[in-house]
């Protein structure tokens, strides 16, 4: 369970830092899991960077048995599960665990766009230090009119146009490996240098309750008539077949809002 600062701290900055919430011997056991799927889907992992632009990497959904422990992290474990409920304060739905071999850099973006919302719990499988590829938030941008600010600020950027960028005042958390740092869907995030990084990400979305709104405006009947709930993303028919998704992303190629997804 968390605690009440940690709580507090996730709903007022974004994100919560959650330091040795694997022990050594399951942050083994999650790099093994990622390690092998992503060498027996794309091959043997190079030790160098391969920076294409935007958020350049491959990503592979870890599912079915290949990944006993990362299943296990989805819903079964109240470490991630239930507190994703408590960081977000309502009931959520989790997506899958996935395994992401990072090839170059990412400049500032959400996870998600305006109308959803969530929280990330991201664990690298390495050492990250500001050299190497830790995560770079900035505090309080979850918040809509300061993430309002910051796409003004952004606006007026030289680097817009094709000059030398602004600083953006953020904090850098430095982990290692069995750290998580939970964060808002709608923070503002990044990471430089450290490439290749490999690292383990599972999102929990808001649950919407049976009464919600549908696509096409209806609310489901508190009866029999119950809306599914896929993840965000997910064509209908497609988790069926899960476990064979994932591919290379390239630059604007990540399946998300604005820059693309961490």
């Amino acid at each position: 369970m968390l605690t009440h600062q940690q709580i507090l701290h996730f709903r007022t900055f974004g994100y919560v830092t959650l330091r040795g919430l694997l022990s050594p011997a399951e942050a083994a056991t999650l790099g093994q899991e990622v390690t092998g799927a992503l060498a027996g889907a794309f091959g043997a992992i190079a030790a160098g960077p391969d920076d294409l632009g935007g958020i350049s990497g491959d990503y592979l959904p870890l599912a079915v048995n290949r990944a006993p422990f990362s299943l296990a992290l989805i819903a079964d474990d109240p470490r991630t599960f239930l507190s994703s409920a408590q960081l977000l304060g309502s009931p959520t739905v989790p997506s899958i665990g996935i395994a992401t071999r990072f090839t170059g850099d990412s400049t500032w973006h959400t996870r998600q766009g305006p109308d959803a919302g969530g929280v990330t719990f991201w664990a690298d499988l390495g050492p990250r230090t500001a050299q190497t590829g830790a995560l770079r938030l900035i505090p309080g941008s979850h918040r809509r009119e300061f993430e309002r600010q910051l796409w003004e600020y952004r606006a007026a950027e030289p680097a817009m146009s094709g000059f030398e960028r602004w600083e953006w005042p953020h904090v850098v958390v430095e982990t290692e490996p069995g750290d998580v740092v939970a964060f808002h869907a709608h923070l503002m995030n990044c990471a430089e240098g450290g490439t290749p990084r490999l690292s383990w990400t599972i999102d929990y979305l808001p649950w919407p309750g049976p009464g919600a709104p549908g696509p096409d405006g209806d609310r489901a009947r508190p009866d029999h008539r119950r809306r599914r709930v896929r993840p965000r993303g997910l064509r209908p028919g497609t988790l069926a077949g899960v476990a064979g998704m994932g591919g290379r992303r390239r630059a604007g190629t990540v399946p998300c809002h604005r820059a693309g997804a961490a």
